[in-house]
């Protein structure tokens, strides 16, 4: 007992922003409620206040508060909000895709705000579990391993209050473990980056600013918003504005900064899980004091995106992958993380670029529930197979299309090894490319559809056809490069300059920003070479055509941050600079 109680409290993933927004009449905020006590001296705002509005059919949603639950539970606990739809198109949104993610888990629903849960069983006559309801339901139920997956949007003090509510729980299941927030390491606020920044591209024609309004709270999470805005600055977005309803920036430090640029329109957006009453009154509404009226005042064409994060597939996804390091922590479960299935710059492999044999190759899946531990690549007779070791026994075949496409005849049945593994072996039209596989559920007795990538990286020189190794002479040449990672803003000049010395070959990297200091490669520090314009590395090539790990400090932001990248050297655009 003492013993888990203390693993719960060491989760210091402390979050203040939660997820949802209430209906006009709720006086809660839509994220971080920072003051639970006063909960109950406003739960009149609502039954004074006759709504004049729709917020959608409560009945299309799933409360997920069923019984019959197994041993295996994946609690998802939100703030909640009584817009209906929206919170069928967030939270709801969210719930299913982690259900999809791990077939394993009996997917259950909670909120934190008794407040929305007493309306909206007023109201519509909908019950959603509170979070000593959720708890509870789940003891009842016999529930052995219990994930709870928050979908706060940062660290802050409800996370710590939430984590103390299921500890008092602890002794009642065998494993808990308690997801992470939305925006919890570097690569959280990188993702969440590209997430909004694609979400809204339509509109950034260089005359436009896009504004996203987050909650804000006193509490020294608030940082998470100026991290946010000296990273979409750094990396080129300087007309994406981050503000606030609560705390700072402000409406006024936005204004402001919009002000400072040429812009003749503005764009609106909630940095809310869901879109409540914060998206719906305080940005979008026609009263004087909305962020959408004060812009209108100062002469910008406004339009208000009515939509909550919830609703975008990249944000659900990092939802998801929290989730999983939640179950990997518990003892003898998958320590698979999901896996990203896009190979776009890697060229297609087939059967008869390879030479016949066996090798051990990785393999992609889009979900972290359909586990694969070991992969061994089969070439014979222009052909490929692949042996698929699972991490887990829940699957009795696999088919490879989608599930809706499964014929009896094209079932592969898992083979049981000595050791009690399972596996399925596979046929493979080519490397590098997304193929489709369905495996239908022991438990479930259900198909769900996965994108499998079948990888080419670990193959050896030799399992290559006519393969050769670029040997350069010593001297100077040019050679094309291409950059991935960050927010897709950053970019560096090609082809450039490739000098090798005694064997070794070193390029010039020149980036479009004057702001990195240092590069890192193969864990070394490289200062830039200059003083004055872009900066420019001059770094060893340690591999031609095939990605390559680098990551690059920029000064740009409020304090210096390391951002992780890949280089690409093409072995096929190398001139010989006396040529």
């Amino acid at each position: 007992m003492k013993r888990l109680n203390a693993m719960l409290f060491a989760v210091t993933i402390t979050a203040s922003l939660i997820t949802g927004c209430g209906s006009s009449s709720e006086s809660v905020p839509d994220s971080s409620f920072e003051n639970v006590s006063s909960e109950s001296s406003e739960i009149s705002s609502f039954a004074d206040d006759d709504e004049n509005y729709n917020t959608g059919d409560a009945l299309l949603d799933n409360t997920r508060n069923q019984d019959e639950i197994g041993e295996n539970e994946l609690l998802v606990l939100s703030f909640g909000t009584s817009f209906n739809d929206n919170r069928r198109l967030t939270i709801g949104a969210i719930e299913n895709d982690i259900e999809k993610a791990f077939p394993d888990y009996s997917v259950r629903r909670g909120f934190t705000s008794n407040i929305i849960i007493d309306h909206v069983k007023k109201r519509d006559g909908v019950s959603i579990d509170d979070i000593d309801e959720s708890l509870q339901r789940a003891v009842d139920n016999g529930v052995k391993n219990l994930v709870v997956q928050p979908t706060h949007l940062m660290n802050g003090i409800e996370y710590d209050e939430l984590v103390g509510k299921i500890a008092d729980y602890s002794g009642s299941f065998e494993k808990i473990s308690i997801g992470e927030p939305l925006l919890t390491s570097d690569e959280d606020f990188k993702e969440v980056e590209k997430a909004i920044t694609e979400w809204t591209s339509e509109y950034d024609d260089g005359e436009t600013a896009i504004c996203f309004m987050g909650h804000g709270t006193e509490a020294e999470s608030n940082a998470v918003y100026t991290k946010m805005q000296d990273m979409l600055t750094a990396d080129g977005y300087k007309n994406y504005f981050i503000g606030t309803v609560e705390a700072s920036p402000t409406l006024d430090d936005v204004m402001n900064a919009v002000k400072a640029g040429n812009y003749k329109r503005v764009i609106l957006q909630p940095l809310m899980v869901v879109a409540g009453d914060h998206a719906n009154n305080d940005m979008a509404g026609d009263e004087g004091d909305s962020w959408k009226s004060a812009f209108e005042k100062e002469g910008y064409k406004v339009e208000c995106l009515i939509r909550g994060l919830g609703e975008n597939e990249r944000i659900r996804n990092l939802y998801i992958s929290h989730a999983q390091k939640a179950i990997e922590s518990l003892s003898g479960m998958s320590a698979t993380p999901v896996q990203n299935t896009e190979n776009t710059e890697k060229s297609p492999v087939y059967a008869s670029d390879l030479n016949d044999g066996e090798y051990k190759i990785s393999v992609d899946s889009s979900s972290s529930m359909f586990n694969i531990t070991d992969c061994t690549l089969k070439v014979s007779d222009g052909k490929m197979t692949a042996v698929m070791t699972m991490g887990g026994t829940g699957y009795l075949y696999v088919f490879m299309g989608k599930g809706e496409n499964a014929t009896e005849s094209e079932y592969i049945p898992f083979e049981e090894q000595s050791d009690g593994t399972h596996t399925f072996t596979v046929p493979v039209e080519s490397l590098n490319t997304e193929t489709d596989c369905s495996a239908f559920s022991k438990k479930k007795e259900e198909w769900y559809d996965r994108t499998l990538v079948f990888n080419s990286d670990l193959l050896p020189d030799e399992a290559f056809k006519n393969s050769e190794n670029t040997e350069l002479k010593d001297g100077e040449y040019t050679v094309e490069v291409s950059l991935e990672g960050g927010s897709g803003k950053a970019k560096i000049e090609s082809p450039t300059k490739l000098t090798v010395e005694n064997g070794q070959a070193y390029a010039e990297i020149i980036w479009n920003s004057p702001n990195y200091d240092y590069m890192i490669c193969d864990n070394q520090k490289y200062l830039a070479v200059n003083t004055d314009g872009n900066s420019v590395f001059e770094i060893p090539v340690s591999a031609f055509d095939e990605k390559i790990n680098v990551s690059a400090d920029t000064t740009a932001m409020s304090t210096p941050h390391e951002i992780e990248y890949t280089l690409y050297f093409n072995s096929e655009s190398i001139k010989n600079e006396e040529d």
